[in-house]
């Protein structure tokens, strides 16, 4: 599924020229407003959100000093065909009649002379599942996955640091890309709070957690990014990586689990003190770094990798749920999220 899609046509400045005046002109003729104007904070660039309603949250001509020129659309496709669809996301098999609309406005309103919907470049994709569950687990559920395995990469960016200590969401950012599971109520509710503009009706987000991959600075067609085994993988691996499968379970559970399904007494004690050892650090990445201090960094290592892939074989995740919050146990989400891409 999908959330939103940053879109981008390369023109040579003649073409350029003339779509700046085409799109000028409809733009006098029926909006008095949210015509083309001069981007602040690019200089380069003349931009318009009149058509927002319709999907084209932002409509972009873009000038360099040199070179050639460029139209961008950053564009939240479930609008142009639902004009109440704001807080969707839009099935793939949605794209035909969503590729016709488009096609419709820029080619037939704008009078733009642009490729099909399918032949632009797809700069940027948000690939997306929602969760319905109840309100006071989400919370729960973003703490521990705050308190999995995320790599180096994300955790010295600077945006990761920014956001880490948000309640709403689990926000990861890397070069090229963006990992974002977060509570959709809470987070719009916040976001409505400091802004001063008048949000639609957003109750329908109630109890929903949303599982967000964002693919930056691509170069591909649309017509090759719109692959839902593709959209599926770019959500899939990075849950898998910072979570795992194993569900969560209290210490003394994840034990009594540990005790009862492996044989080998060596093995299990192996387990257990890793387990205890992720409990007492309050994570996996400070424990890592505690098991592998005054060790063969790159021996210790492995042998830490391998321990956490032994718990989650065992259907155990490595992070503890807290005494404190009177539940022994809470389901993975990891395969609601994989089915839930396998629905459309």
């Amino acid at each position: 599924m999908v959330d939103m899609l940053y879109l981008s046509y390369r023109m040579t400045r003649y073409e350029y020229n003339i779509a700046f005046k085409d799109l000028q002109s409809y733009l006098k003729q029926n909006y008095s407003k949210n015509q083309l104007h001069k981007d602040q904070r690019d200089r380069n660039s003349y931009v318009t959100n009149a058509l927002s309603k319709h999907g084209f949250q932002e409509i972009r001509l873009r000038k360099p000093a040199w070179g050639f020129g460029f139209i961008e659309i950053r564009f939240r496709p479930q609008l142009i065909i639902n004009e109440l669809g704001y807080y969707s996301l839009t099935n793939i098999s949605e794209f035909k009649s969503i590729s016709e609309q488009f096609n419709r406005v820029l080619k037939d309103f704008l009078s733009l002379d642009v490729p099909d919907f399918f032949e632009w470049k797809a700069k940027r994709i948000e690939a997306a599942i929602d969760l319905s569950m109840s309100e006071e687990l989400i919370p729960k559920y973003l703490l521990l996955f705050k308190r999995g395995y995320i790599p180096e990469y994300f955790r010295e960016n600077k945006q990761t640091q920014n956001y880490w200590s948000s309640h709403t969401n689990v926000y990861l950012m890397s070069n090229n890309k963006t990992v974002n599971w977060y509570n959709r109520y809470e987070t719009l509710l916040d976001k409505q709070s400091k802004s001063e503009k008048q949000y639609q009706d957003f109750s329908e987000t109630r109890g929903i957690l949303r599982f967000e991959t964002q693919v930056r600075d691509g170069n591909e067609l649309v017509v090759d990014v719109l692959d839902q085994e593709r959209l599926k993988k770019e959500v899939m691996k990075f849950y898998k990586l910072i979570v795992g499968k194993g569900d969560y379970y209290t210490l003394n559970k994840a034990m009594l689990l540990i005790s009862q399904n492996e044989s080998n007494q060596y093995k299990r004690q192996e387990l257990a003190h890793m387990l205890k050892l992720i409990d007492s650090c309050g994570g996996i990445n400070s424990a890592k770094m505690i098991f592998i201090k005054g060790r063969d960094s790159k021996k210790a290592a492995d042998k830490f990798g391998k321990l956490i892939k032994k718990l989650r074989d065992l259907n155990i995740n490595p992070v503890i749920i807290p005494d404190e919050w009177g539940i022994e146990s809470l389901e993975n989400p990891y395969h609601r999220i994989k089915k839930g891409f396998e629905l459309d």
